[in-house]
């Protein structure tokens, strides 16, 4: 009851917030450094590469006569392999640079791609998931961290937040595209199937290697001294292991419950609706402009009612719209339910960064990052293996229900929207505004007690 409360009162509560916040959104989005602004279009490109192999790759498994256990043999294989380098990644980021470490991400991830395009070898196919796993490991946090750089305190949450708008509306753009890719191959250049799908590998390998020749145009940070007020923390003798493990505890329970459900969707549309790839790949691309069109108002009302708070809100809407989907039979409510859930859960993660990243010291941003990600991805890649089992049993051996897996998911999501509310209340960025105090080297028992 207190969910259902939380998902739909409180945010009609915050809407005039957000509406008497229009008149200053364009400015508020303006006057990024150059060097910013480069990295996001580079970090754009690079996305839009990967956005556009997860979704064709549980299809195009399909399309070859796999089941969907080798999927989720695939997925914990990648995931994996970025939980291993994810151990070293951001440590290493933050001693030896951070676009180092990214263009290696990229470098991996792009050969991974290639390999999915030129075999049809399921043994390859792990090889190219490890390969696209140990990219992922040492692109994210180098990402974020140089993001970071690259912004203060102050800006941060719209710096990030504008990232995710250009990144949600390059993936509903490439996901169109890349649903309709192998079908118009096959019509009109008569493509058989598995060669069409191919195909669309090769694309994604193209975005990687244009993100990589923008990334090497992107000139090094230099090191600034902060001003007064303007940057979270200065650089404590020790990092801040205790509270990095705040953040990353409700990333367990997340992640679990994502991996069981988020990468299966697309077998949800096909089998329940018989929808084609065309229309399933409108769907996620109607998902991500929704998402994208709700990203340009969050930093300004996060700002006037707090980080912590609605990114609690919005994870509790999700959870709402999660336990109705399966009881709902008509495909528009179902599609409106998806795209609600995917997105109260999903928008609030630039808001989730700032916060992070303004919390965190110079020097071990991306070692943060390292360890949120360590945290999803080891029950993520759990979840995408055991889901696999799952929905085989729902689908193709029909010995469950449909509904389970969304009740499991359901619980995890709680847990980890109940910790995170209970952990970082307190710490809200409406309750404690940049702290001017900040910039005088703050001992680490005041990042602790904030």
């Amino acid at each position: 009851m207190f969910l259902f409360r939380a998902s739909f009162i409180i945010p009609l509560q915050l809407w005039p917030d957000i509406m008497a916040g229009q008149g200053s959104i364009v400015r508020r989005y303006s006057g990024f450094r150059k060097s910013a602004r480069s990295l996001v279009f580079a970090g754009l490109i690079n996305m839009t590469g990967s956005a556009l192999m997860g979704f064709i790759l549980i299809l195009y498994l399909n399309v070859l006569g796999h089941n969907n256990s080798v999927f989720g043999s695939l997925g914990l294989v990648m995931e994996v392999s970025t939980v291993i380098i994810l151990v070293v990644s951001g440590l290493l980021a933050d001693k030896y640079g951070k676009k180092g470490g990214l263009m290696l991400g990229i470098g991996l991830s792009a050969m991974g791609m290639l390999l999915f395009f030129l075999t049809e070898s399921l043994p390859l196919f792990f090889v190219a998931a490890i390969l696209i796993g140990l990219g992922g490991g040492f692109d994210g946090p180098s990402f974020n961290g140089l993001l970071a750089e690259l912004s203060s305190a102050k800006r941060r949450k719209y710096l990030f937040s504008f990232n995710s708008l250009l990144n949600l509306m390059g993936s509903g753009t490439i996901t169109i595209i890349g649903g309709f890719i192998p079908l118009l191959l096959m019509s009109s250049l008569d493509f058989g199937s598995v060669e069409a799908y191919r195909m669309v590998f090769l694309f994604a390998f193209s975005l990687k290697m244009v993100s990589m020749l923008l990334l090497a145009r992107i000139p090094k940070p230099r090191p600034k001294r902060p001003k007064a007020g303007e940057d979270a923390c200065a650089m404590p003798a020790k990092k801040p292991w205790g509270l990095i493990f705040k953040f990353a505890l409700p990333n367990v329970f997340t992640g679990l419950g994502a991996g069981m459900i988020v990468p299966y969707f697309q077998i949800f549309f096909k089998n329940e609706f018989h929808l084609d790839l065309g229309s399933i790949g409108i769907i996620f691309a109607m998902l991500s402009f929704v998402m994208a069109g709700i990203t340009i108002f969050l930093p300004r009302l996060a700002e006037k009612r707090g980080s912590v708070l609605t990114i609690f809100v919005f994870h509790a809407a999700s959870i709402v719209a999660m336990i109705a989907i399966p009881f709902t039979p008509w495909l528009a409510v179902v599609v409106f339910l998806f795209i609600f859930r995917a997105a109260m859960m999903n928008v609030p993660h630039p808001i989730m960064t700032a916060f992070m990243q303004s919390m965190m010291p110079d020097n071990c941003r991306s070692t943060a990052q390292s360890a949120l990600a360590f945290s999803w991805m080891v029950t993520h890649a759990v979840g995408i293996y055991i889901g696999g089992f799952v929905w085989d049993s729902v689908y193709v051996y029909e010995t469950l229900p449909m509904r389970y897996p969304f009740y499991v998911a359901t619980i995890l999501y709680i847990i980890a929207t109940v910790i995170f509310a209970i952990l970082f209340y307190g710490m809200d960025d409406k309750k404690h505004k940049p702290l001017p105090h900040l910039h005088k080297r703050p001992s680490l028992g005041n990042l602790y007690n904030r």
